[in-house]
């Protein structure tokens, strides 16, 4: 299938970034995110692989850092550190990245994700409680024990993307 060049850095951004919003709405409104979404991330990078190939290495360390952020998030799953959905979009997206890409992602989403954590922390702590008549702020903000780490991820997944190894060979760069 041959797609005109400059379609292709357009079709990939949009083929990444949905599913990774898709994600990151739905754990902003029930702290969950479902299986399906981190098997469309993982089924999109093996549909978009072959039209932003750059060699069988590159293809090899992505499935690489997949692999080690799999086993890693399951860890973190494991120790209670980070939900099921969460660890399952942090492996499903690291397929996308190679290891440069990855460590940007990791600091990203580290970012989104003191800066989310901090904003809840304080919405939780001065939000009046007969303020919060949404169901998405009820589920933001009463709850606790949980943080929606999914928009964290998703924010450091789409700031990453334009700077991958696969969006850049995507641009013919």
């Amino acid at each position: 299938m041959v797609v005109p060049e400059m379609l292709l850095p357009t079709l990939l951004f949009f083929v990444f970034t949905t599913p990774q919003l898709m994600a990151a709405l739905n754990d902003a409104n029930a702290m969950k995110i479902p299986n399906r979404i981190p098997l469309i991330v993982v089924s999109l990078f093996f549909i978009m692989t072959p039209l932003t190939w750059a060699g069988l290495p590159i293809f090899l360390e992505h499935l690489a850092v997949g692999g080690t952020i799999f086993a890693v998030g399951f860890a973190m799953f494991a120790f209670g550190w980070m939900g099921g959905g969460d660890s399952k979009l942090l492996a499903a997206t690291a397929f996308w990245f190679t290891w440069p890409d990855a460590f940007t992602y990791m600091i990203y989403t580290a970012l989104f994700g003191g800066a989310l954590t901090l904003f809840i922390m304080l919405g939780r702590s001065y939000i009046p409680v007969r303020v919060l008549t949404s169901q998405w702020a009820q589920t933001m903000f009463r709850d606790e024990t949980k943080i929606p780490y999914g928009l964290a991820l998703a924010a450091g997944a789409i700031m990453t993307l334009p700077q991958s190894q696969m969006f850049q060979t995507a641009l013919g760069l």
